[in-house]
């Protein structure tokens, strides 16, 4: 851990393609990173916000196209087109848990909702097929089937979460 002063520390960032020095508030200051200032071999020490911004999730489907129609007409999430029609999503917030387990490269993929019964209750307006809820110590389970067969699971916490959001 970094000495602390009454002056925040340095971080590095990136504006076009040139790193600049910026002060920092106390939180993010607990992070040191190094870096590379463009055209130059020499590392520049400073804190920074994590590196990582944001999650990129693939979901493998038989039907791609119908589940990205889903994904954007039913649950209207914002989406790009990266080119030939492949559309990408803009997802809600989301946080991270490691659990153990005896393999590696296994990974689950859920979103969270305030309310898992009003959401069973609007898939079903839509048609869609929800699982029956799965009560567990960390949250009550659905698992919406998507148009090409997939399962998504969808679920309300119980536990704590880093995020201060709320569903809109």
């Amino acid at each position: 851990m970094p000495l602390t002063t009454n002056v925040p520390p340095l971080r590095s960032e990136r504006v076009d393609h040139d790193v600049i020095a910026i002060r920092v508030t106390e939180r993010e200051s607990r992070v040191p990173v190094f870096g590379f200032k463009r055209g130059s071999s020499s590392a520049v020490r400073g804190y920074t916000r994590c590196m990582i911004h944001g999650a990129h999730v693939v979901i493998y489907s038989k039907d791609a196209q119908a589940d990205r129609a889903f994904f954007r007409d039913v649950l209207k999430y914002d989406s790009v087109d990266a080119g030939h029609g492949w559309l990408i999503f803009a997802l809600p917030p989301a946080e991270v848990a490691v659990h153990p387990s005896e393999a590696n490269d296994v990974h689950e993929l859920f979103l969270m909702c305030d309310d898992v019964q009003a959401l069973i209750a609007e898939m079903k307006m839509r048609k869609v097929e929800c699982s029956p809820v799965d009560e567990q110590r960390w949250g009550s389970i659905t698992r919406l089937t998507l148009p090409g067969g997939g399962k998504l699971g969808i679920y309300q916490p119980k536990h704590a979460s880093p995020l201060r959001v709320r569903a809109t």
